[in-house]
């Protein structure tokens, strides 16, 4: 088990397919999710991120979502991920810095089903 926290992260490499359906679905309304339940809990707060695209007014729901899927297509960094809830899920995780005033926010992803899951967006507290 200790092995494990140093083990660099698995990256989401460019070309890989899921990045492409990641972004797809980010961008579609209708196949993206962004709620807590007791086996996938959810910290999707951007109303409590300031967009610095924005006059530092906070995040809306649409902003985070055009927001992460900006940053798929630009081939920012995603780090793949074993989630624990539920158990052995694959979750994808971006570390965002939008200025130099604030923590960098932390994005994590979930695909379920045809399905985009934000499970967090957030403040980094690490």
């Amino acid at each position: 088990m200790i092995d494990a926290w140093f083990r660099p992260p698995k990256i989401l490499n460019e070309d890989d397919p899921r990045r492409l359906e990641l972004t797809r679905l980010a961008r579609d309304p209708r196949r993206r999710v962004a709620k807590s339940t007791p086996t996938r809990p959810s910290r999707w707060q951007p109303a409590s991120v300031q967009n610095p695209d924005d006059a530092n007014n906070e995040f809306t729901n649409g902003g985070a979502w055009d927001l992460v899927a900006s940053k798929l297509e630009s081939r920012h960094r995603v780090e793949i991920m074993t989630l624990d809830r539920p158990k052995g899920a694959t979750g994808y995780v971006m570390k965002i810095r939008l200025d130099t005033s604030h923590p960098q926010l932390y994005v994590k992803l979930e695909l379920n089903r045809g399905w985009i899951l934000g499970r967090s967006f957030h403040y980094s507290n690490r």
